[in-house]
């Protein structure tokens, strides 16, 4: 009976274990939205991006954000000037084209215990070169405490869709603080235009289709080993 009454013990205590590893685990909000979301027009992208822990102080550390929205829309980054990795990291926005500037943001990151409060970032979009045969996305983070560092996104295509996959290096702040974690990320890409000759060409240009939205999803990766993915809708007009 003795023996009984301990399995039965071992069997709860694991059960409520798995339970509150559950309810702690990381959760994202992701949102995507395109202005104006009527097809075939030239759109603007904005991206916001939360990340908490219910059961931490702070959310586990990203390292990875994959992005896929619908394939059937127009990117046009070859029609526009292009930025340097290596200038963009010796010498700041400075060292790219003004007109390679794509977009702007902020972000919000934390360190604790050490860093006791948020650490907020700029954030600027350039249109990237080519590496390995894809288009590129760099965000430069100007945080306000710590190093500047680069995100770069990787633009491809996959089963539909467009995918951005962006590799999120350590975030440092100070020396003797842990990095931090990915707390927040908002993006705002407006409509971007350029000549080429007689011709004019955008940036993003929303799908010719809609059969009342279009869909995507974002997944998030984590040191941890942990992934959430979440599904994306906007509805659109013809």
């Amino acid at each position: 009976m003795r023996k009984k009454l301990i399995v039965a013990c071992a069997v709860t205590a694991a059960a409520l274990a798995l339970g509150g590893a559950a309810y702690a685990a990381v959760a994202v909000t992701f949102k995507v939205s395109v202005k104006p979301s009527k097809a075939g027009k030239p759109t603007a992208l904005n991206v916001s991006i939360l990340s908490n822990d219910p059961a931490a102080e702070q959310p586990p550390i990203m390292n990875r954000i994959v992005i896929k929205l619908d394939g059937s829309a127009k990117f046009n980054p070859s029609k526009f000037k292009r930025c340097k990795l290596s200038a963009l990291q010796a010498k700041g926005p400075k060292g790219c084209p003004s007109a390679s500037k794509i977009g702007t943001g902020t972000g919000v990151g934390m360190a604790k215990p050490v860093v006791t409060d948020p650490v907020k970032a700029t954030l600027t979009l350039f249109n990237g070169s080519r590496t390995g045969g894809k288009d590129t996305v760099y965000v430069y983070v100007f945080p306000d405490l710590g190093p500047t560092f680069v995100t770069v996104g990787k633009v491809s295509k996959s089963g539909g869709k467009f995918v951005l996959d962006f590799t999120v290096p350590a975030i440092k702040t100070l020396p003797s603080a842990p990095d931090a974690s990915v707390v927040s990320v908002n993006t705002k890409t407006p409509v971007k235009k350029a000549r080429k000759g007689k011709k004019r060409y955008y940036l993003i240009v929303a799908p010719k289709k809609c059969k009342g939205s279009w869909k995507g999803s974002g997944s998030f990766y984590f040191r941890t080993g942990e992934r959430v993915d979440v599904p994306v809708s906007q509805k659109c007009k013809k």
